[in-house]
């Protein structure tokens, strides 16, 4: 029978008692996406997961967008929405069905949402949140910007 310093040492080593190799520890999961935030409710519409996100320059009056490189790099996910009539009330309608849409495909993240009159509204899903400074400039002005709200315990990034 081996004594227990020698199975101390096996274990020490990296090898266990019956010659394998121990396995290599799991790498750490990236903490979630998520800001702190208020939910918000738009034309009646409750956004119970996500805080607006706006973009820090006065010069994007005439609309805006997340820059498309980055974009590119964090896109999750896209889908298509009707809107409704009225325009503004159902563009609101798009973007709370776009939270949970987004909410299958990234636990956290962000979401942009953009009206098109001939199609609906386009709804974007990123992995990442979507800082203030993302924001280039865009000539659609009905669109909205989203960043998730961290659930109690999350850690934020």
């Amino acid at each position: 029978m081996p004594s227990l310093k020698l199975i101390l040492n096996c274990l020490a080593s990296g090898v266990t008692v019956f010659g394998a190799a121990l396995p290599e520890p799991t790498a750490a999961i990236p903490a979630t996406a998520c800001t702190t935030g208020r939910p918000m409710t738009t034309a009646g519409y409750p956004m119970r997961y996500y805080a607006q996100a706006t973009p820090s320059s006065d010069d994007l009056v005439n609309g805006y967008k997340p820059e498309p490189r980055w974009a590119s790099q964090h896109l999750v996910g896209s889908y298509t929405f009707g809107v409704p009539e009225p325009v503004e009330t159902g563009f609101a309608y798009a973007q709370f069905k776009c939270q949970y849409y987004c909410q299958n495909h990234s636990e956290g993240g962000s979401f942009f949402v953009r009206a098109d009159s001939k199609v609906g509204s386009y709804c974007d899903c990123y992995d990442e949140l979507m800082d203030p400074e993302i924001f280039v400039s865009n000539n659609q002005t009905l669109v909205g910007a989203w960043n998730a709200i961290c659930k109690v315990g999350t850690r934020l990034n």
